[in-house]
């Protein structure tokens, strides 16, 4: 076992892409600890992708990347400076409360942190400064892995075998906390702001309505059909697809076939990133089930209770988000602290959300936040410029982090309420 270890972190030092790393100390247990057949390894790969759960991946983040290439984040950007731009902090809380919708949309942190980024960041940075734009659009981008349909949360229903739809449900109220401690924090800012909206940045809330009626409609066909019982979350997820393609490419007409093409390919791309993960963390984690590590965590974590337990996987979390991707953390994770989470009676729906906020707060964390590198590129601004500038939102994040966590009563009853338990 010693040895696995060392493969596992000698392959992440060589600078070896993850899933190689998984695969590598996967396959030494399984062929050369427990001496299984060489099958074993292609039972894992198959088990850990023939779920009906993960199909719902490849459609949510087509339309994310249909709706980042067409006009939907400009409109989507516009109707909410319409709705609350006049209000103190109004701006900023514009561009938050577009991350939610977009995250509504597409489930993808990067995404909205280059396309809400790049229609709000001019406005926000012109009256309330380049710093608390920065840090604004680099945090709030990372709610569209809170808000459902999140694809960390598909990832975690299907490595846990936890219903998808109660994820969805229970992800609303912990991206809505979030985004109201953010918006606090955003009034009291707003307060000393200077300077208005120019006149090429306001847009008349009758225009903006109609311009962006037919986008913030998106949430509302694919999350009311999951929840009324109509589709299932794959079904929402092609509805969704199907959905950005008609509106961008026959009502807006702004998604050309260059674009549908490019749109196409990084879909393509990012399902080859997360299912080769997906594979090699299967047969990871059926070595380390093989090897009682689960049962070992359970030991060890146990006996502490419930707060305790939620606490370490806190900071467990907080550390693997700033190192890793939070597919990868979540696809490594998830078998290994399950069974834990069962013996002390924690509800694994509550469990998944207390993974995705940390993880979510990852995402602009450095050393490897994906949203820092994101914001770098679109914002042409330093690394150390862009980690500063995120330092009060981590904090908001925190304190959002520390309610979901110890109060789950605040967002379980809809779940609970929906499905009748």
């Amino acid at each position: 076992m010693t040895v696995a270890v060392l493969v596992f972190v000698l392959s992440l030092v060589a600078g070896l892409p993850i899933y190689l790393a998984m695969l590598g100390a996967g396959v030494w247990v399984l062929l050369f600890v427990l001496h299984l057949p060489p099958q074993m390894v292609v039972t894992g790969v198959y088990d850990s992708l023939y779920k009906t759960a993960l199909a719902a991946v490849p459609f949510f983040l087509l339309a994310g990347v249909l709706v980042e290439k067409s006009s939907m984040s400009r409109r989507l950007s516009n109707l909410m400076i319409a709705l609350v731009g006049r209000l103190p902090g109004g701006v900023p809380i514009a561009g938050l409360l577009a991350n939610e919708f977009f995250g509504a949309m597409s489930g993808s942190a990067p995404a909205a942190t280059a396309a809400i980024g790049k229609m709000m960041y001019p406005v926000i940075e012109r009256q309330y400064g380049d710093r608390l734009a920065l840090g604004l659009l680099t945090s709030a981008g990372a709610l569209a892995i809170v808000m459902p349909p999140s694809i960390t949360m598909i990832l975690y229903g299907a490595a846990g075998g936890v219903s998808v739809g109660k994820l969805f449900l229970a992800g609303i109220v912990p991206a809505l906390i979030i985004g109201v401690i953010i918006a606090g924090y955003l009034v009291l800012v707003g307060r000393k702001a200077q300077g208005r909206l120019a006149a090429a940045e306001r847009v008349g809330l009758r225009r903006a309505v109609k311009e962006g009626a037919l986008v913030i409609l998106l949430p509302v066909v694919v999350l009311g059909g999951i929840y009324a019982g109509i589709m299932t979350p794959t079904e929402a997820g092609a509805v969704s697809a199907v959905y950005v393609l008609a509106v961008a490419g026959l009502v807006y007409r702004d998604l050309s076939l260059k674009k549908l093409g490019e749109a196409l390919m990084e879909t393509v791309r990012l399902i080859g990133q997360i299912f080769i993960l997906i594979a090699a963390s299967g047969v990871f984690a059926q070595a380390l089930t093989m090897v009682q590590v689960p049962q070992m965590i359970s030991r060890s974590l146990g006996g502490g209770g419930s707060l305790v337990f939620l606490l370490v996987v806190n900071l467990v979390f907080l550390v693997l988000g700033m190192l890793v991707d939070p597919s990868s953390a979540v696809l490594v994770m998830t078998p290994l602290l399950l069974p834990t989470a069962q013996a002390l009676g924690i509800d694994l729906v509550h469990l998944g959300i207390v993974m995705v906020v940390n993880l979510a707060i990852g995402m602009f964390t450095p050393p490897f936040g994906l949203n820092l590198f994101v914001a770098q590129s679109v914002f042409k601004r330093r690394m150390e410029e862009v980690v500063r500038a995120c330092l009060p939102f981590f904090l908001c994040y925190l304190i959002a982090l520390a309610v979901i966590t110890y109060l789950p009563g605040l967002y379980m009853w809809l779940p609970n309420m929906l499905t009748g338990h």
